[in-house]
């Protein structure tokens, strides 16, 4: 199935940002209108589709509950099942669509996700994986919030996904996988990592080591691995740091006399790689179908991008390489005990981690 679902009203500007970014969607060709659900308020959104002009074939399904910032996963599953992120997901396991994107509560994605779609076969956790721009390449991170307090063998199978995941998309034969750690040398980091990256480096990835913080933009991983606190502190940090120096770089270059036109042409050169409208948005990789996360903040060429490359993950069938890469190993035997009971009470646990 290759429609994609739309959180018409997740995110800080939706939805008029989230439909503009249909509309930008539909005009550069990243799918067609017939290939788009959105959930929300049915007339809210219907009136917001009509003022921006979009197709009539765009189908929009009623959410009428309505979720708040203030809305935990738990409030939202139990008071508010009707809402924009559990109805969407609902249209994934039901297979009326194969992908769901939203810029609402990360939590509430994930949790509803972990819930209402199964794991992939041979997967015990599911994992945030976000794309950045590296020095030399794009990279993939992950996890990024999912699972703040993974075992080593999840981190296993985040390595596996993650691979298959980047050789989808980028078309990258045996991408290089890395683990973040404290140090290059083996014998580094706590006990978890150690682990983790002893079962690395008998599977049948490219794994490449440790990655130390000062590597992870600089260096040659395509993936780098991490749990879930760490890689969230990872790619908050780097958002924050990349903002404050293009506000010091600008801020000195206007104050030296720099033309605007000057520093405007700097700005075209170097934002599209700290843009996390870019990517558009995280997928979450290890359950059925392509959940996507976007940025709170996204505008209209995030959610753009975020339908195209969940269409391109569609295309690429990024789970059945999942699947295929799980095959091989015996990563579950480690976690016959990983019920699914342990994994929804982490899911509804875990809070807002954007």
């Amino acid at each position: 199935m290759s429609k994609i679902v739309l959180d018409a009203v997740g995110g800080d500007h939706a939805p008029e940002q989230a439909i503009a970014g249909v509309k930008l969607a539909l005009a550069n060709d990243y799918l067609k209108a017939d290939e788009v659900i959105l959930t929300g308020p049915e007339q809210q959104v219907r009136d917001a589709v009509t003022k921006a002009g979009l197709p009539s074939e765009i189908e929009v399904v009623d959410a009428p509950d309505l979720l708040s910032c203030s809305d935990t996963p738990t409030d939202a599953m139990r008071k508010k099942p009707r809402n924009s992120i559990a109805v969407g997901i609902q249209l994934v396991k039901e297979g009326k669509a194969g992908a769901f994107v939203s810029a609402g509560s990360t939590g509430t994605v994930v949790a509803a996700a972990t819930l209402g779609l199964r794991y992939l076969e041979g997967i015990r956790r599911a994992a945030i994986g976000v794309i950045i721009e590296g020095e030399k390449h794009p990279f993939l991170v992950l996890d990024v919030g999912a699972n703040p307090m993974p075992k080593a063998h999840h981190l296993a199978q985040y390595a596996l996904m993650g691979s298959a995941y980047y050789e989808c998309q980028f078309q990258k034969e045996s991408p290089n996988v890395g683990i973040l750690n404290i140090g290059s040398e083996e014998g580094k980091g706590n006990p978890l990592v150690r682990d983790a990256r002893a079962m690395m480096q008998s599977m049948p990835i490219n794994f490449a080591g440790n990655v130390e913080g000062s590597e992870v933009f600089s260096g040659d991983s395509h993936v780098v691995v991490t749990d879930g606190f760490s890689g969230n502190v990872l790619l908050k940090t780097s958002e924050g740091v990349a903002e404050y120096l293009l506000r010091t770089t600008f801020g000195a270059m206007h104050k030296i006399g720099i033309s605007k036109e000057q520093i405007a042409a700097v700005q075209k050169a170097v934002m599209p790689k700290v843009d996390f409208n870019e990517y558009g948005g995280a997928l979450l990789l290890g359950v059925e179908g392509y959940v996507t996360i976007c940025h709170g903040r996204s505008q209209a060429p995030a959610f753009a991008n975020a339908m195209r490359f969940a269409h391109r993950a569609l295309a690429g069938k990024v789970n059945e390489h999942i699947v295929e890469a799980a095959k091989s190993l015996n990563l579950s035997a480690n976690s016959a005990n990983d019920s699914s009971a342990d994994s929804s009470s982490e899911a509804v646990s875990n809070e807002e981690t954007r």
